[in-house]
């Protein structure tokens, strides 16, 4: 033999070995499924399969199981990986439920950026799976539309439902039209995910001072998952009308008393001016400005009694020994002045926004106070919500006997 076909040789040989010995590598090669039966029922054995290939080159890669019926059940679509080793992990659930136990053939699709394509096949099977699927049963929306404003009419709402089984992760939201998510928060009667009626109270935030969500028609979203990972989901409607943090003001957090000095049977009187400086109606309720207390009476003596999520301006004085605060209570304004609103609970009368008035308050003091000059003083009350304005201008007033 020549030199010549010698030194052939060699580089024939060479390059053999550089394009893998008998060609180009494959796309898609050491495809492995390890173990080849699970058994998914969260009971720590075998639960989940591991899955392992890699790629050559970049490609993309479909994934499937084919049951005894043909029937496709797609684990990966159409998804771009680039070179390199690639590990997944298979509980046997596919699209939230978990596969009939029995075997199947897995399919794996490769296909690089010229269109070829490369298809390996192997087994699994699934036995003594989890034979409960996971339901969300009974899903109850109540009121279906609500007005979160503190104004103590619809200004909550009950989402409840049942589960079926044990769940893992257990989600509640509203969701808006442009996909926007608003949570609700956990229910506080029974722990998360566990079996049987949950019920969430929803407010909007409102009770924390936040601004609810904007007007409109929303949709409850339930999800749930167990810990196979069966998921569920069931959807609901729900619609939020005049929502709102309400703000009310004393304005100047300021009130004029007169006379300071009142004889006993003479009439002490107050006068103080009200904004609504929020985005929301208040409620307010009476007596009117302008009506006349005598100390022997209060709010619920005049059956003016108290409500929750109504504002009015409240008078009280140091020795008060009723048993409540502020026992006399007017209404933010008079009925000309207020505006009214058809509710669930009927006709109610509303301050507007941006709406001021000026509140007067008169007390005839026909008994004998503690002590000869008590401070008297006004503030503005969130019926068994709080007080907004407390201890508003205290003066001390001389009583005459």
């Amino acid at each position: 033999m020549s030199r010549w076909h010698l030194r052939a040789l060699l580089v024939g040989a060479v390059l053999l070995l550089a394009l893998g010995g008998c060609g180009p590598r494959k796309l898609l090669y050491n495809v492995s499924i390890r173990p080849k039966v699970i058994s998914p029922n969260a009971d720590g054995q075998d639960d989940i399969a591991e899955i392992k290939y890699s790629l050559s080159r970049q490609s993309t890669i479909t994934i499937y199981l084919v049951d005894a019926n043909g029937q496709r059940h797609y684990f990966r679509l159409n998804k771009r990986r680039s070179k390199g080793d690639r590990t997944a992990y298979f509980g046997g659930v596919i699209d939230g439920r978990l596969l009939p136990d029995g075997e199947y053939t897995v399919v794996f699709e490769a296909t690089d950026e010229r269109g070829h394509k490369e298809t390996v096949k192997k087994t699994i099977r699934l036995v003594n799976g989890d034979k409960v699927p996971l339901r969300i049963e009974h899903l109850n929306i109540w009121p279906p539309k609500f007005t979160p404003n503190r104004d103590g009419i619809t200004d909550r709402v009950t989402i409840g439902y049942s589960l079926n089984k044990k769940a893992v992760r257990v989600e509640v939201y509203l969701l808006d039209k442009e996909g926007h998510k608003y949570p609700v928060p956990e229910d506080k009667i029974r722990e998360m995910g566990a079996p049987g009626t949950h019920e969430h109270d929803y407010d909007a935030g409102v009770d924390l001072g936040a601004t609810p969500p904007p007007d409109g028609t929303y949709t409850v979203v339930v999800e749930a998952e167990d810990a196979v990972g069966n998921k569920a989901r069931v959807e609901g409607k729900l619609t939020i009308e005049g929502g709102g943090v309400p703000r009310v003001e004393i304005v100047n957090r300021a009130a004029v008393f007169s006379p300071t000095v009142v004889p006993l049977g003479g009439t002490l009187t107050f006068t103080c001016t009200v904004k609504n400086i929020g985005t929301v109606p208040v409620r307010t309720k009476g007596p009117e400005s302008g009506t006349t207390y005598t100390t022997s009476q209060n709010f619920n003596t005049l059956k003016e009694y108290e409500e929750p999520g109504v504002f009015r301006i409240g008078l009280d004085f140091e020795g008060n020994s009723a048993g409540r605060v502020y026992p006399f209570r007017w209404q933010l304004g008079k009925d000309e002045e207020l505006t009214v609103i058809n509710t669930e609970i009927g006709p109610q009368k509303y301050l507007m926004p941006g709406q001021t008035v000026t509140v007067v308050g008169h007390l005839r003091i026909i008994d004998k106070p503690p002590k000869a000059e008590p401070y008297y003083w006004i503030g503005l009350i969130h019926e068994q919500v709080e007080i907004v304005q407390d201890r508003v201008e205290p003066t001390p007033i001389s009583i005459g006997f």
